[in-house]
């Protein structure tokens, strides 16, 4: 473990001790289906702790030039012109899925409050689940209301957000600008505490040797084609679509922190039940593919234990193993947050 290093994850509490449901949710249109076990979806664009790990309170942060907020009414469909997330990864990504906030202008319509947050913290995949779910052991809680997060048994609060900036503001700074705009309109305060807690390192399984379907993304790729077993963009760890059975998961010039940082996106917390941090020591970007197929657990046909077939996958394909180790994280908590008056 590098002596130092400090990893950044968040929790809000929850006092059930079941696996998280997975929401996958795709942005333009009203669809969400929910799954118990398998998270579809890898809402992993970055690096642990990178927007997060900036003050969560600051009076410089920018702020939007108009903002309107209403609690969302039934039957309002869930979309939003800017992914509200760390990128835009979804079940299968399209090469063509928007990037930007054209004009200006972020609208968001039947998100909870917790997606904000994940858009205005960047948070990686698992920095979302512990959010939503005190899974961790060793991690403090926050007391957070159900109505920011939801639970099993109960749904979370919806808010229509639109607001307006200069045209040329880029995502990352609307995601300041939402920072500013959540502490305005909830009150919304936090701040960070440092535990000392269990994690999965992710290693080589011998120094020096990644797996056959890991190999260093190639310069000439400009990432401007389709490659075969790999998502048709660069950048992310998505489901990739294949006619055989099993999960199939790739990426294309992605760092082995982001892959870290997507482990239990894609396994389901029930298989990975720690924070996953990147020890391979292996630089630059890569390419990976990996598959793996579910084993049903023994007295309960709807319960999925895939942490064994998912190791030998991980070994045997990628030449990585996962470690039991310790290690400073810093856990955001919630000092205070409001319901926002409509405007």
């Amino acid at each position: 473990m590098e002596v130092g290093r400090v990893h950044t994850f968040v929790v809000l509490s929850y006092t059930k001790l079941l696996f998280p449901l997975a929401i996958l949710c795709y942005e333009f249109t009203d669809r969400c289906w929910m799954n118990r076990f398998v998270l579809h979806v890898v809402f992993a664009m970055i690096t642990t702790g990178s927007v997060l790990a900036q003050a969560p309170a600051s009076a410089d942060r920018p702020a939007f030039d108009v903002t309107s907020v209403r609690p969302s009414k039934a039957g309002v469909a869930q979309r939003s012109n800017v992914p509200l997330d760390s990128g835009n990864v979804y079940s299968t990504v399209s090469a063509d899925d928007a990037r930007t906030a054209a004009g200006g202008y972020f609208v968001a319509t039947h998100q909870p409050l917790w997606r904000y947050i994940s858009f205005a913290y960047k948070l990686s995949g698992t920095q979302e689940l512990s959010f939503r779910f005190n899974m961790f052991s060793g991690a403090p809680k926050s007391g957070a209301p159900f109505w920011v997060t939801g639970g099993f048994d109960s749904p979370p609060e919806f808010f229509d957000i639109s607001a307006r900036a200069p045209a040329e503001t880029t995502i990352d700074q609307m995601r300041l600008m939402m920072q500013s705009l959540l502490a305005e309109r909830f009150h919304l305060s936090m701040h960070t505490v440092q535990a000392d807690a269990p994690v999965f390192a992710l290693v080589l399984e011998k120094d020096g040797v990644t797996g056959p379907k890991l190999q260093p993304h190639p310069a000439s790729d400009t990432c401007s084609a389709p490659v075969a077993d790999l998502p048709p963009v660069c950048g992310v760890v998505a489901h990739v679509a294949a006619t055989t059975p099993g999960q199939h998961y790739g990426g294309r010039g992605v760092s082995l922190s982001l892959f870290a940082n997507s482990i239990q996106t894609m396994t389901g917390i029930a298989a990975v039940p720690r924070p996953v941090v990147d020890e391979t020591g292996l630089k630059g970007l890569y390419d990976f593919h990996l598959t793996w197929v579910h084993d049903a657990a023994s007295g309960d046909a709807g319960v999925v234990d895939n942490s064994a077939n998912f190791r030998d996958a991980l070994k045997q394909q990628l030449g990585l193993k996962l470690k039991n180790d310790r290690a400073p994280i810093q856990f955001l908590i919630v000092d205070r947050v409001e319901r926002a008056t409509e405007n």
